[in-house]
């Protein structure tokens, strides 16, 4: 009988649990040698450091759990997982690039996990933008690392499909299962040889970005209504979409945490709330109009949003900004 695999993960995110819970379910085929993961971060208002997900599980089962401010600078980490004498690295959703110095440790080299189908949506946010941009199908790759962002060639690839009702958090934990279920199928194959990877069309390539709170802004000017009920979806997590009222000269701002596009209100411009026929407060954007259906104050619960108009009546009216005072 072959010995198991003595495997590396790297991972931080919810993306990640999945694919690792899945190795452990097969100790005759896996031993989990560490398990590597961003810092604890700050998180929330009161700033309290927070494990990553992966750091939560790994602690449950009693794994070695390491986690490198900066893999590319850290010789200890380096020397560290060389003394593991790695048999494969697997890595999803971990959040740091790996040196040439960590990838040339594994004996059978590095695989990742990535949540699109490459070349399209290298990079840190695949998910969102497949939502952002009206994708109707998405997926996970299976791919060798190199030096560079999503570059390597691709070992598999399994196909999602993206709903009208699709948000991150519900196309993130398809994408997992997903993603573990080709782990498990492509990982004893590709470490005996016997899957040939195929390079990537770098032509092709397409990238996404590390998103930044602002980003969540509501553009009413510049984006549709279509646009907007995407990006409602796709940053339903982080940083999650806020609209900005300027009320009685100081900024308000609110989340609006689920929409949906309107015909109406084609006479008002961008940017103006009126009340729907159906009792929500609508705005209208560069096209369109969109019914705030559940919206959230700052420093307050989520409400349904038609009760918004109960305190804050003068919101029919407003002119909402599509930027943020500077």
């Amino acid at each position: 009988m072959a010995e198991p695999l003595g495997i590396v993960y790297f991972g931080s995110s919810e993306f990640a649990v999945p694919p690792l819970e899945a190795l452990a379910t097969a100790p005759d085929r896996f031993r989990l040698l560490a398990i590597v993961t961003q810092p604890d971060r700050p998180a929330g208002r009161s700033g309290m450091l927070k494990a990553s997900p992966i750091k939560t599980l790994a602690e449950n089962r009693g794994w070695l759990v390491l986690q490198p401010e900066k893999v590319r600078h850290d010789r200890k980490f380096i020397e560290k997982i060389a003394e593991l004498k790695p048999d494969l690295f697997v890595v999803a959703a971990y959040g740091q690039i790996l040196p040439a110095a960590l990838l040339d440790l594994p004996r059978f080299g590095s695989l990742n996990l990535h949540g699109s189908i490459l070349p399209k949506y290298r990079g840190a946010s695949p998910i969102q933008a497949a939502i952002r941009n009206g994708e109707r199908r998405t997926g996970v790759s299976l791919m060798v690392m190199d030096e560079l962002m999503d570059h390597g060639p691709v070992v598999a690839a399994a196909e999602v499909d993206i709903g009208p009702e699709t948000t991150f958090r519900s196309l993130q934990a398809d994408l997992a299962a997903v993603a573990a279920k080709l782990l498990m199928e492509k990982i004893g194959p590709f470490a005996a040889g016997e899957l040939k990877p195929r390079p990537q069309d770098h032509q092709a390539a397409t990238l996404t970005k590390i998103i930044a709170k602002e980003d969540g802004l509501i553009s009413w000017k510049d984006e549709t209504a279509e646009e907007i009920e995407r990006k409602i979806r796709a940053f339903s997590t982080w940083p999650q979409a806020y609209a900005v009222w300027q009320r009685n000269g100081k900024p308000l701002r609110f989340k609006v945490l689920w929409a949906a596009v309107t015909p109406e209100g084609n006479e008002f411009a961008p940017g103006t709330v009126f009340r729907a026929a159906s009792g929500y407060p609508a705005v209208r954007t560069k096209k369109h109009s969109l019914t705030l259906l559940k919206v959230q104050l700052e420093g307050k619960n989520s409400v349904d949003g038609r009760a918004i108009l109960n305190g804050y009546a003068d919101l029919v009216g407003a002119v909402l900004a599509s930027r943020e005072a500077s």
